[in-house]
């Protein structure tokens, strides 16, 4: 697999993530921190980061496919 192409699973964990982002600065609790963190391992420890060659690369494709200004399923 290439370094920008990805599945469309690793997309709803990045996705999760920019909401636990914004509600975690929008109410800095312990309880909305440990979400945010729970969802960033969930998505640091996620299967398709092995088939990978260039995780940054890949990591940046994604979380520009991700926002949800931006959001755009990749193609299949």
């Amino acid at each position: 697999m290439s370094d920008t192409d990805f599945p469309a699973d690793p997309l709803e964990p990045q996705r999760r993530w920019y909401t636990a982002e914004a509600d975690w600065a929008a109410d800095p609790t312990e309880e909305k921190r440990t979400a945010f963190a729970a969802v960033g391992a969930e998505l640091y420890s996620h299967s398709h980061w092995a088939e990978v060659g260039n995780r940054h690369k890949a990591e940046m494709k994604l979380k520009q496919a991700a926002r949800p200004d931006t959001a755009q399923e990749p193609a299949a």
